[in-house]
């Protein structure tokens, strides 16, 4: 092929000769200087070749037309209407053995007026309709790249106004303190001088009285110091009595200050600033197709299926002691796994991620359900005892005990708030302090099971074999209702809110899709599962812990 500078002929270039060409031949594909166009044009067989200048060769110098067959090499001479293909003669006899004579045509033939043609029209027209797709979808995502660095900038200015308005604050709390603490201080002080002065002066009296003894004994008549005695003694006996009278009901102030609680738990309690949340929303990027005109490129928010989903076993064993229903289990963000056996022993016990035992958690009742706030800590329902507790797993004496009006069942933690399903009130929502901050009058009757995510709460009811989805404020968003999932029990959900849900009369575990339309059935009986009270999944480990209604637990990894 010609340089980038210069197109030199071709057929000079046979014999050796460096000539630059005039013309291009499109079907050659080589070019010719003024004598080689005028040989070619003189010959029958390349009379009718195409001819452009070398000018208009480089607008199509980079375009690349496979001329050749790319199975047999052999130059495509012949078009094949029935299969719309451009074939070469070694095609026809082992490709298109049933393609009549009408049906396979020449090349050139096929090609005339191949400008004019609806299949280049089709093409352009797919061409600038694309083009103008691509352009939307470009502005649609430079306007999305806009908005999201419009929202950083926005939730930086609530960071920093927060900062500053939760500064302003603190330090007009503390100016009010330090003026309470003046005036109790100036208070207590003044007492204790008072007291002070009282005492310094009765010092300069007594020892004025002293002065007037020794100067008595030393100048005086018998006479004198016998009347003196008795006079200076009354003085000074009045004197300790109006003192003593002073100071009898005394009492030493000491100050001392005591800490709202709120600002004490702020280092203990509140973790971080806030959380940063990224909701995804439905987004519809379409490019046309050349052939079908259809919608190829979609971009969606939570657009994994169900039906991706799959579990490899990875560890399964028994819990010791208990040969009871376990009614709830959890792995903690640091791989330990917490286990609560209600109707059994009784006991609140942890094991290591390889099954080992490690120890009984002490605690005060029957555990029934259980919630990771951190890694230390967890939160225990006692079901009919009708109390909760939060209990640091770390330690013995680090707990607290929050009372609730009726029987207390299944719990979630989320964004410093406890969900919790109370009897005959509904699920209830308090801080970590245990007050009650909203109660959303839903029936729980026959809802033992809760979890939660940043925006959707989801439980199971067992009297109607079905599965709830509602918002933060307890307004009903989906229900599932499917017959193979029966005596519904224990509940869990992915970061895709995606939730895994367990029954117990025909054993299967299910995963439901974040919008309610669709479901899988993971595992059944067939693969070895046996009755399910309890399921968590684990977002940091991708792990599904199954609580087995046998004293057994496993673990499978979710891919």
């Amino acid at each position: 092929m010609a340089s980038k500078l210069n197109i030199l002929c071709g057929s000079c270039g046979y014999e050796d000769i460096s000539k630059n060409a005039n013309k291009w031949c499109t079907i050659c594909e080589e070019g010719f200087c003024e004598d080689c166009e005028r040989y070619q044009k003189s010959m029958t067989l390349s009379r009718d070749h195409k001819m452009i200048s070398i000018e208009d060769y480089r607008q199509i110098e980079n375009i690349s037309v496979n001329l050749n067959c790319d199975i047999h090499g052999k130059k495509l001479d012949l078009y094949c209407k029935k299969h719309d293909i451009a074939v070469c003669v070694v095609c026809i006899p082992l490709e298109h053995k049933s393609c009549s004579s009408s049906d396979v045509i020449s090349i050139d033939e096929a090609a005339n007026n191949a400008k004019q043609s609806s299949a280049l029209l089709d093409l352009e027209g797919t061409i600038s309709a694309t083009i103008d797709n691509v352009k939307h979808c470009i502005s649609d995502r430079e306007m999305a790249l806009k908005n999201v660095e419009q929202d950083k900038q926005k939730i930086r200015k609530i960071i920093t106004e927060t900062r500053k308005n939760l500064n302003e604050y603190l330090d007009k709390l503390e100016k009010k303190l330090l003026l309470d603490l003046k005036s109790k201080h100036e208070n207590c002080k003044s007492k204790v001088v008072k007291i002070l002065n009282q005492l310094r002066q009765m010092e300069t009296e007594v020892e004025k009285l002293r002065e007037q003894t020794i100067q008595i004994k030393r100048f005086a008549s018998d006479l004198q110091v016998f009347l003196g005695t008795r006079q200076l003694n009354q003085a000074l006996c009045k004197k300790i009595g109006s003192l003593k009278e002073e100071i009898r009901d005394y009492k030493n102030n000491n100050m001392e200050i005591e800490v709202n609680h709120v600002i004490g738990s702020l280092t203990n309690e509140v973790k971080q600033f806030g959380e940063i949340r990224v909701s995804e929303a439905m987004v519809d990027l379409q490019l046309k197709d050349a052939k079908t005109d259809q919608a190829q490129i979609q971009v969606h928010g939570l657009s994994q299926s169900v039906h991706n989903v799959n579990l490899k076993l990875k560890q399964k064993f028994d819990i010791k002691g208990s040969e009871q229903p376990i009614t709830d289990c959890i792995v903690l963000p640091d791989d330990r796994i917490i286990v609560a056996d209600y109707k059994g022993c009784g006991k609140l016990m942890e094991y290591n991620i390889n099954g080992k035992h490690i120890r009984d958690i002490p605690i005060s009742n029957k555990p029934f359900s259980l919630t990771a706030i951190d890694t230390d800590r967890i939160a225990v329902t006692y079901g009919d005892e009708k109390y909760m507790e939060i209990i640091n797993t770390t330690g013995n004496s680090d707990r607290k005990k929050v009372q609730c009006s009726g029987n207390c069942w299944g719990i979630s933690y989320q964004d410093q708030k406890l969900y919790v399903v109370v009897f005959q009130q509904g699920i209830v929502v308090m801080n970590l302090n245990g007050k009650t901050l909203n109660t959303m009058d839903i029936d729980v009757s026959g809802v033992f099971n809760i979890t939660t995510t940043s925006d959707r709460i989801y439980y199971t009811d067992e009297a109607s074999n079905t599965i709830h989805c509602c918002s933060m404020t307890g307004q009903e968003i989906w229900v599932f209702d499917d017959d193979f999932i029966i005596l519904t029990r224990g509940i869990s959900v992915d970061s895709n809110q995606n939730v895994f849900v367990v029954g117990d009369a025909v054993i299967n575990l299910t995963l439901i899709q974040h919008d309610g339309k669709d479901s899988k059935v993971l595992l059944t009986d067939r693969d070895g599962l046996e009755s399910i009270i309890a399921v968590h999944y684990n977002k940091q480990k991708k792990i599904i812990c199954l609580g087995y209604e046998i004293g057994r637990v496993a673990l499978y990894q979710v891919s």
